[in-house]
């Protein structure tokens, strides 16, 4: 067998090249993000969606010091701009902007949907919520949640409610309060929240459980009246309107939630940069209040709790849809 002997020149040429390769590794490693990302919104530009995802991006874009590029992916409920982010590659360039319809009502409703939120993706930590508000016609009779369901009381099945079509976030907290006060109430579907909302002011429908942020202009003109809000705490931007707790109605919370999901497989260290990041921007107070004169709260939990958080929000829509009867589609 041949011996090799390496000279003192060359050992140190290749000592040196080891220690400039490690190093040159070490350093890509934690070069991340070296160029711009890109956040995959499920949902079609203009929409509140579109909104929470623009404004995340420019946020956590600074904090990164990289440009995330906003692409709306809409179509099938956000579900295709979802499945569009989990076949992207775990590299930390491509995040999604996930919501509570995409995320934990859309696994339940659609039985054939290509993806499984708690294996297929990443969260990377939550963003915020809206609550909804219980709105009716400006000129209703109704004055409070506990009127309305005392007519249903005495009249069952003489109220009815619109929504923006089956199985959509109107639909399903609808059917959730329905559960909690044991009413009866009528569902009309509609093709989208504003048709829904123009025959409510119009007088056809009695009554809408409509997001936060969507339903403000509308109470605030005088066009609908609010009854009730569905979180725990009393929405910063109408403090008199009182929370269906304090109208008697328990075990209900019930909002419109984002968060920032990425690809399973993503490397935990960049993981862990987003998250931080994440946390980092929603402490700040300019950035709370950015968000909440849009009618919505930030999240100011780590990424395992928001992890607990949609894991608990799957259970809860699956057990709404399956008690109400909501066909899987």
């Amino acid at each position: 067998m041949t011996t090799i002997r390496l000279t003192h020149p060359l050992k140190a040429l290749l000592k040196g090249g080891l220690i400039a390769l490690a190093l040159g590794m070490t350093t890509t490693a934690h070069a991340w993000p070296d160029r711009a990302l890109k956040m995959i919104v499920p949902f079609p530009a203009g929409g509140i969606n579109d909104t929470v995802g623009r404004l995340t991006a420019g946020y956590l874009g600074d904090e990164l010091g990289a440009t995330i590029v906003v692409e709306n992916r809409a179509g099938a409920g956000g579900t295709i701009g979802t499945m569009a982010a989990v076949n992207s590659p775990a590299d930390g360039y491509t995040i999604l902007l996930g919501a509570s319809s995409t995320v934990a009502v859309a696994p339940n409703l659609y039985k054939n949907l290509d993806y499984a939120p708690e294996k297929d993706l990443l969260a990377l930590g939550g963003i915020g919520s809206a609550a909804s508000l219980l709105v009716v016609n400006a000129n209703s009779k109704w004055n409070s949640l506990a009127e309305l369901v005392d007519a249903d009381k005495k009249s069952p099945g003489a109220i009815n409610y619109g929504s923006a079509g089956s199985g959509t976030s109107h639909h399903i907290k609808t059917e959730l309060l329905k559960l909690r006060t044991g009413s009866k109430w009528v569902h009309i579907p509609y093709k989208g929240g504003a048709p829904a909302m123009t025959d409510l002011m119009g007088g056809q429908i009695d009554f809408l459980l409509e997001p936060l942020p969507t339903a403000l202009p509308y109470v605030e003109s005088g066009r609908v009246k609010a009854l009730g809000v569905t979180t725990r705490q009393r929405a910063a931007v109408l403090p008199d309107i009182k929370t269906f707790e304090e109208q008697g109605i328990s075990d209900y919370d019930a909002t419109l939630w984002f968060g920032v999901f990425a690809p399973a497989g993503l490397d935990p260290a960049i993981a862990q940069q987003l998250s931080d990041a994440l946390q980092k921007i929603f402490a700040r107070d300019d950035v709370k209040q950015d968000f909440e004169k849009r009618g919505l709260a930030t999240f100011t939990g780590n990424k395992d709790q928001f992890k607990q958080f949609v894991t608990s929000e799957i259970k809860l829509w699956g057990e709404v849809i399956q008690k109400a009867g909501i066909p899987v589609q």
